[in-house]
């Protein structure tokens, strides 16, 4: 079987074996002057890993050898046109669609709940966004995902835009009606654009959602890392569509990815695709086993409720990820942040914490004993006496644009405080955490929503990247002048 060869796994393991004399970079030499600090963190084996183009080890950005064949066995595993490996995470990818599918000018359709990457993307292309309002669970007080209603109107109002670009599932594990969003923009001659960085283990069991790559998407990009046996920061770039060019999204990357790509990390993902063409099915099925033995334990527990497929509602949740374990705590007085604090007291890391819940992600790697820790310690947490009243505001639509972002990001900035910009330019992205989310992004004249959204979450414990702190007040930075 194809699929049990890791062809840059073994070209690397064959490499080593050689024990050549370095007289290359990277300039720890094999290992022969690292840190002594990092052997021991690492052991020796890890830096013998760390090569560079050497010889019979291929090229990333002029792949033709043991790279191509590894990328053309995951293509192969994925069932696409070209899956292409990427080191510098799904952020290359995002920026790469865009790229290849605007041009200056001209208008790219996107979700408000899109990733900072997206905003980055569109700078550069030197593009104009359209935004899409998405929609909002009252419930959970979260994000959910855009309606194709509203993709249509926007479609209607730009029917000159080239391009459609959404971000679903969300980072909660809710996917939206993506294949009716994408037939919609392939009806008016756009392009069909997916960030399902949340889905990299979609193709491996029946249970997890459809992939966009199954649904008529033009380019997918995934985080292999978010869910796979890898390494951070390594990710995929689907090709599905004959439509796309291969070569042009190939020649994209190698000018906005690094020259100089971590043959450990492209050996994690070549690895890991053989994990999961080998074993995904059965791996997953016990993953998900563990994970609604956790939503089980945890249900049964006073005052906590997680998200079940129950959520699912046809519309704006069309499918549901069951790895992704959300535990909304407001019934015992607590908000996310708080409570977040408290399982990290206990042992306990979680993947993020929002005002309202905790969200933690089951892998293959998580085990029943694992969740049987975590219950005791949930457990132990005593309840307040009245219920949080935090909650998650909603999410403020976009701001008109002065200018196109890659116009404001090309001028001066100055720094005021958040409080004090009301009608000012943002000069770079603002995105209050939770969610995320850019709230501003270059060029966007700033209105008191957008203040009053990122001032309370701010104030109740969450971060703003891209902000300046003050103390107990945050500045950020606007086009100097305008």
């Amino acid at each position: 079987m194809e699929q049990e060869r890791a062809p840059l796994y073994e070209a690397v393991s064959k490499y080593i074996k050689r024990k050549m004399i370095p007289f290359h970079m990277p300039g720890h030499s094999q290992g022969k002057g690292a840190p002594k600090i990092l052997k021991r963190l690492f052991g020796d084996k890890f830096f013998d890993f760390d090569l560079t183009e050497v010889s019979g080890l291929d090229y990333l950005h002029y792949a033709q050898g043991v790279i191509r064949e590894a990328e053309n066995l995951a293509s192969t595993l994925y069932g696409t046109e070209a899956t292409i490996f990427l080191v510098n995470g799904t952020t290359a990818g995002v920026h790469a669609m865009i790229l290849d599918s605007v041009k200056e000018n001209e208008k790219i359709i996107i979700g408000r709940n899109s990733h900072r990457s997206v905003i980055g993307g569109i700078l550069l292309a030197k593009a104009k966004p359209v935004f899409v309002q998405p929609e909002f669970n009252d419930e959970f007080g979260i994000i959910t995902n855009v309606k194709p209603e509203s993709v249509e109107k926007a479609i209607k109002e730009n029917p000159d835009a080239k391009a459609v670009l959404v971000t679903t599932p969300n980072y909660y594990g809710l996917q939206g009606r993506i294949k009716d969003i994408i037939d919609l923009a392939h009806e008016n001659g756009m392009r069909a654009l997916v960030d399902e960085a949340h889905g990299a283990h979609f193709p491996f069991n029946p249970k997890f959602p459809k992939s966009a790559i199954y649904l008529g998407a033009d380019l997918v990009t995934q985080s292999a890392h978010k869910t796979l046996p890898t390494l951070t920061q390594t990710s995929f770039l689907h090709i599905p569509s004959k439509e796309v060019n291969v070569d042009r999204i190939e020649q994209i990357l190698s000018i906005i990815e690094s020259s100089s790509p971590s043959y450990i990390f492209m050996t994690a993902l070549d690895v890991a695709r053989r994990e999961m063409a080998l074993h995904g099915k059965e791996m997953w099925d016990k993953a998900i086993e563990v994970a609604e033995y956790a939503r089980a334990r945890i249900s049964a527990l006073d005052g906590f409720k997680v998200i079940t497929e129950k959520i699912i509602n046809g519309d704006d949740i069309y499918a549901f990820d069951p790895i992704k374990l959300t535990i909304n705590v407001q019934e015992l007085g607590y908000s996310g942040f708080e409570f977040e604090h408290i399982l990290n007291k206990n042992g306990i890391e979680i993947e993020l914490a929002d005002l309202q819940n905790v969200l933690l992600f089951i892998t293959i790697g998580t085990s029943k004993r694992d969740i049987d820790t975590l219950v005791s310690v949930l457990k132990k947490i005593e309840p307040r006496k009245e219920k949080s009243t935090v909650r998650m505001p909603k999410f403020p639509e976009a701001p008109q644009f002065a200018m196109l972002p890659f116009e404001a990001f090309q001028k001066e900035f100055e720094v005021v405080p958040l409080k004090e910009s009301l009608g000012r330019i943002s000069w770079g992205i603002v995105a209050p955490y939770p969610p995320g989310i850019p709230v501003l992004a270059p060029g966007m004249v700033i209105n008191n929503d957008c203040i009053e959204f990122t001032e309370e979450v701010f104030e109740k414990g969450g971060l703003v990247q891209g902000s300046i702190r003050y103390g107990s007040e945050i500045a950020i930075r606007v086009v100097k002048g305008e």
